[in-house]
Order: C-alpha cells, then sequence, then structure tokens
C-alpha cells in the first residue's frame, strides 16, 4: 500500500472528532472524509460511501455531529464539505438555513463551504443511476442555481463553479444571465471563467464576452478571452496578447493562441516567435512558445521542439512530448 499524503489516519481522525482541543478536532473533521475514502481506495465524491464499509457509519455520524453542534464554525463548515465528498445525501438537510442569513465575520466562509459541499455531492450523485441519486443531484442543482441570485458574492461564486461543473452546457443560461446582472468584478470573473469551462461557450455567451475581453478588470478580460477561445472564437486575441507580458498568464495564453492556430491575430507570430527563440525565456514556457508557434509556423515552431527536444532537463523533454501529442489532438480536431 501506497503511502498516505493525508496528514492523519482514519482512526486517528474518528478518534479525535470530538476531542476539546480545537486545532486537534479541526484536523480530524477537515481529513476525516478524505481519509474514509482512501481507506477505499478513492480520491473523487462516492455516493453513499459510508455504505461501503464497517468505518462509513461512524464516519458519517462524526459529521454530521460535527456540522450540527460544533462550536468552530470553521469546523462545522469543512465537515459539510467532508458530507459532500462522501456522497451523504443527508447533507442537504444538515446545512442549516441560518448559514445564508448570517453576517457576521464567518458566515462567507459557511456558505462558501456549502456551495463546495453541494457540488461535491453532486459530483457524487451524478454518475449513480435510480431515483434516490437523480433527486439528490436535482435537489442540488436548484440549490446552486437559487444561489447565483443570492445576495451574498461570495455565495454567488462558488455557485457558479459548481453549476458549470455539474449541469455543463445545460447551465450556460443560468450562467449568462447572471453575467449580465453581476456587477462584482470579483464575481464577473467568477462567471465569465464558469462559462468558459463549458467548452464550447454557446454563440449568445460569446456576444456577452467578447466586449469584457476589454474590461479594466485584468482578471475578467483574461477569463473572457480564454472562454472565447474556447468556442474557437479570435476575439479575444488581443487580450492574450497582451496576456503574454504578464508572466502568471503568459503559459495559459500561450496554450490558448495555439488553441486558435490559424484564427490568432497577426501580431501574435512576431510575439510568440520572440519567446520561443529567447535563451532568456524559461525552458518549459519556450516549450509552451514553440507549441504555439508550432500552429503559427509550423516549420519554424517543429525546429524549436527538435532542439528543445535534446534539452539537458527531463522535465523539458517531457514537455516537449506533451506538446506534439497537444498538436496531434488540435490538427485532428481542425481535420473535423
Amino acid at each position: 500500500m501506497s503511502a498516505s499524503s493525508l496528514p492523519i489516519t482514519l482512526e486517528a481522525a474518528l478518534r479525535d472528532a470530538d476531542v476539546i482541543d480545537a486545532k486537534a478536532r479541526s484536523l480530524a473533521i477537515t481529513h476525516l472524509a478524505a481519509a474514509y475514502l482512501e481507506r477505499l481506495g478513492r480520491s473523487e465524491p462516492l455516493w453513499q460511501a459510508a455504505t461501503r464499509h464497517d468505518r462509513g457509519p461512524e464516519v458519517l455520524a462524526a459529521l454530521l455531529r460535527a456540522i450540527e453542534r460544533d462550536p468552530a464554525l470553521a469546523i462545522r463548515a469543512v465537515a459539510a464539505t467532508g458530507l459532500g465528498q462522501i456522497g451523504a445525501p443527508e447533507l442537504l438537510a444538515a446545512i442549516p438555513d441560518e448559514w445564508f442569513t448570517r453576517s457576521d465575520a464567518d458566515a462567507a466562509y459557511l456558505r462558501e463551504c456549502a456551495a463546495i459541499a453541494w457540488t461535491l455531492l453532486g459530483e457524487a450523485a451524478r454518475p449513480v443511476s435510480g431515483d434516490r441519486p437523480q433527486d439528490c443531484f436535482d435537489a442540488v442543482l436548484a440549490r446552486l442555481r437559487q444561489g447565483l441570485r443570492a445576495d451574498q458574492p461570495e455565495l454567488r461564486f462558488q455557485c457558479a463553479a459548481g453549476l458549470a461543473a455539474l449541469a455543463g452546457a445545460e447551465a450556460e443560461a443560468d450562467l449568462v444571465d447572471a453575467l449580465a446582472r453581476e456587477t462584482v468584478p470579483q464575481i464577473r470573473g467568477g462567471l465569465v471563467t464558469a462559462i468558459g469551462e463549458l467548452d464550447p461557450p454557446g454563440a449568445h455567451a460569446c456576444e456577452l464576452l467578447a466586449p469584457l475581453c476589454d474590461e479594466p478588470h485584468t482578471p475578467t478580460a483574461f477569463a473572457a478571452a480564454l472562454a472565447l477561445t474556447a468556442a474557437r472564437d479570435p476575439r479575444g486575441g488581443p487580450q492574450l496578447l497582451r496576456a503574454l507580458t504578464r508572466p502568471e498568464d503568459r503559459g495559459r495564453a500561450l496554450e490558448a493562441l495555439a488553441a486558435l492556430g490559424p484564427l490568432a491575430p497577426p501580431a501574435a507570430l512576431p510575439a510568440v516567435r520572440k519567446l520561443a527563440r529567447s535563451f532568456f525565456t524559461p525552458g518549459l514556457t519556450r516549450v509552451r512558445a514553440a507549441y504555439a508557434l508550432a500552429r503559427l509556423a509550423p516549420g519554424e515552431g517543429e525546429a524549436v521542439l527538435a532542439r528543445l527536444a535534446s534539452s539537458l532537463f527531463a522535465s523539458v523533454r517531457e514537455a516537449v512530448v506533451d506538446a506534439r501529442a497537444g498538436l496531434a489532438q488540435l490538427a485532428a480536431r481542425d481535420a473535423r
């Protein structure tokens, strides 16, 4: 059995789930569901996981106790996410309504964890056939859709991500409507990112996204450009070029320009060529730049990739292999 990456064992987490020391109790409840899933040989959310092992009922009971009456609100919050991880439908009734009406400093974290927990529960229920999992999944989607209209921005943010993850293209209308009425820049950025995850966003969504590429809030503008790229819409190209000057966004911008390929703006070629050829560009970034260059000027890009394939660094050589696989996938997509 491989060594656990968790800081606590299942037995220790169950032992400490109700101890007086808040730090020990927090560690236990935070990792209890993950430790239990690890015991089952799983890592992803699992529908009614508590029925899969003798210790399952203890895990479920400990999490329900914590969400109901732990004196530390942060522990109650992570107990909710734990219930989502083990696919416990009891979660839906266990989260109290007052989490969504509180105005104290801890309330935002409670609401964030509630939305994350719903999403995890939905991920557990979605692949399982039967009336009860379907009813649970539908109830989760209803809560996430309602959360998109909540007064609290943190709830709107998390519900957007959850709805996109669970409903896919069926969430587009809800997300587009939410984006049209959203005024908080950070939440707008989150909604744009969620729409980009639909892969691809539809035509109506793209019309709403295109002007956002020029928003003064850079994260929203960049997210809009990436979302448009997922739809093979070139209107985000100028924003992708601007992102090449930002080290934190450069890698994703290069990958997006590669996805656009011939649809990328003409100014992309000299900018990408410079990054691909410069010895001052970090190795992995050079590979990404060569990957994009191979889409804009195939001969040039492949020549750079060939040189990088002989790099002294294994990470660079491995990145070249991945880049060539990505180029093959893009070529197959373009041929369809």
